[in-house]
């Protein structure tokens, strides 16, 4: 099994410049940051990891043995899903606020929310796109000799729900949210220091 992270900045770039112009040649100067074109922004992406692994799942068959808690085990379907697919973490810039103000100094505060998982996704393009793909599909007990496919679908949709919670875990990682908010610091500060502001940021619990 193996995992593949991919890291790195996706920045507006258009938005973020068109915002250092305005304040940069504004005049008079602000009496602070124009923090609501942050807020217009929305979600700022810091992170994206591409994700390969492979989950196994088997969809049991089985049957209660009357006037006890127990299960008779008939058989299943086991399943081999190589699961391919990315996700990514962004800061909600929405709810970013001021916590200190000081404007005989020009410096302040930002308080920003934890960075959080925006999207996460398996990619069901085909094998030869890099999508996922079953490597294998096998029947045991009295599975093969059951008409129908209903359990086999079962045992598929089971695995590829698995694999979509392993990659919404996988951004979840406290080295991923560390790595999302070192990306947003590098994006925001040169960004807000160019009012002529002196700023800090802190981050949400």
């Amino acid at each position: 099994m193996r995992k593949l992270w991919t890291m790195g900045a996706v920045i507006a770039l258009l938005a973020l410049s068109a915002w250092v112009y305005r304040a940069k040649f504004a005049s008079p100067p602000p009496q602070q940051p124009a923090l609501v074109t942050l807020e217009d922004m929305g979600h700022l992406v810091t992170v994206k990891v591409n994700y390969a692994d492979v989950v196994e799942f088997t969809e049991s068959i089985t049957q209660n043995i009357p006037w006890t808690q127990w299960e008779l085990n008939l058989g299943g379907t086991k399943v081999l899903l190589v699961a391919r697919g990315d996700c990514m973490v962004g800061t909600d810039l929405r709810e970013a606020k001021y916590q200190e103000i000081n404007r005989a100094t020009q410096s302040a505060v930002v308080l920003l929310p934890a960075p959080k998982l925006v999207s996460a996704r398996v990619n069901h393009e085909t094998r030869e796109k890099g999508g996922s793909y079953f490597y294998a599909i096998t029947g045991t007990g009295i599975e093969p000799l059951l008409p129908g496919s209903d359990n086999r679908a079962k045992a598929i949709a089971a695995a590829l729900n698995k694999a979509q919670q392993n990659i919404a875990s996988t951004c979840g990682s406290k080295e991923v949210l560390e790595t999302a908010k070192k990306n947003a610091e590098a994006v925001l500060l040169p960004a807000l220091s160019a009012t002529g502001w002196k700023i800090q940021l802190r981050w949400a619990q």
